[in-house]
């Protein structure tokens, strides 16, 4: 009997062509065996370092395969987005990559360093509003009046299958891989990694992490709906969406296991023994995983569980609070 094979824009082959599409662009991030967390925890950890991406995030995957798919007169009319900040240096890096004018709308309170960064890629930086929310919705008032694409952070087919290439490289680093721990804001890198993961192995445990003051996902898996927080309040700016898109929502409710929430004192500690056990930097959304598996999540022993360290891009004030947690 011939294997069925899928298509369209979300699907796992639409994953693995992403991942195609991308190495040309990226080298696969390393998945480094953690003997310190393993002794910890009890199981066997493995970190997929993300932090080693040109922006020190892995937004730049589905940024990248955005302006990958985009046809070149879409690409010569610039692209705009709105960003917390890792969304936009993806952005601001494929513009460049490919020669285009970008913009990145950001709050009001955006990580300063990511803001400087997204400069120096030769990107406009515009502060509106006073949260991602606000600044999104500005950046497609602005995009409708000229020719620039809008590059959504997270709920977009096209950026959706580029974060699963992370999923792809993780099944040919370790098959055999159990459960894999994802941090989660908008949802497009948890949709990715799940849609793909699932489709090739079912029986990997799919497991969301999100702050405990900015919880939309969990609240929305829940109750059945996508939930809009009326606030919310995390140091993680990379997870402080107020609610899942329309496609990552649908594609958490039928691939995603579970749904944990990490304390903001979680997310300190876990950056301090990033950097003090492994020697790697860590942000706050980028140790939300850790964080779940050393105070949330329970594993079996013989457990091969990955924990994805989505992004580095951490500030002296967050870095001093870390150290001085315990």
């Amino acid at each position: 009997m011939q294997q069925k094979v899928e298509t369209g824009p979300l699907s796992a082959d639409a994953v693995d062509a992403a991942a195609a599409a991308l190495r040309p662009y990226l080298q696969p991030s390393p998945l480094q065996y953690s003997r310190a967390f393993t002794a910890k925890v009890g199981c066997h950890v493995y970190v997929k370092i993300e932090s080693m991406q040109p922006i020190r995030a892995f937004k730049v995957r589905g940024a990248l395969h955005k302006l990958v798919r985009m046809r070149p007169e879409q690409r010569s009319g610039g692209v705009i987005t709105a960003s917390a900040g890792n969304h936009g240096l993806g952005v601001a890096y494929a513009a460049q990559a490919f020669g285009v004018q970008s913009t990145v709308y950001v709050p009001e309170n955006a990580n300063p360093l990511k803001v400087q960064a997204i400069k120096r890629l030769g990107s406009r930086v515009v502060q509106a509003g006073r949260n991602y929310r606000e600044a999104n919705q500005e950046a497609l008032r602005q995009g409708a009046k000229g020719t620039a694409t809008f590059v959504h952070a997270y709920d977009d087919p096209d950026v959706i299958t580029g974060q699963g290439s992370i999923a792809v490289e993780l099944l040919e680093q370790l098959p055999a891989l159990d459960t894999v721990l994802v941090p989660v804001g908008g949802g497009g890198l948890i949709a990715g990694v799940a849609l793909y993961l699932k489709a090739r192995n079912p029986s990997i445990q799919v497991v969301g992490v999100e702050p405990e003051g900015a919880d939309a996902m969990t609240r929305s898996l829940a109750a059945g709906q996508r939930v809009v927080l009326d606030r919310v309040e995390t140091i993680a700016d990379g997870l402080a969406a107020s609610a899942p898109g329309q496609h990552t929502f649908a594609i958490a409710q039928e691939h995603v296991d579970r749904m944990v929430t990490v304390t903001e004192e979680e997310m300190l500690r876990a950056i301090r023994l990033y950097f003090e056990w492994e020697h790697l930097l860590a942000e706050p959304a980028g140790a939300a995983a850790l964080a779940a598996l050393l105070c949330r999540y329970t594993p079996r022993t013989d457990e091969r569980v990955v924990v994805l360290l989505s992004g580095a891009n951490v500030t002296e004030e967050v870095m001093i609070q870390a150290l001085r947690s315990r």
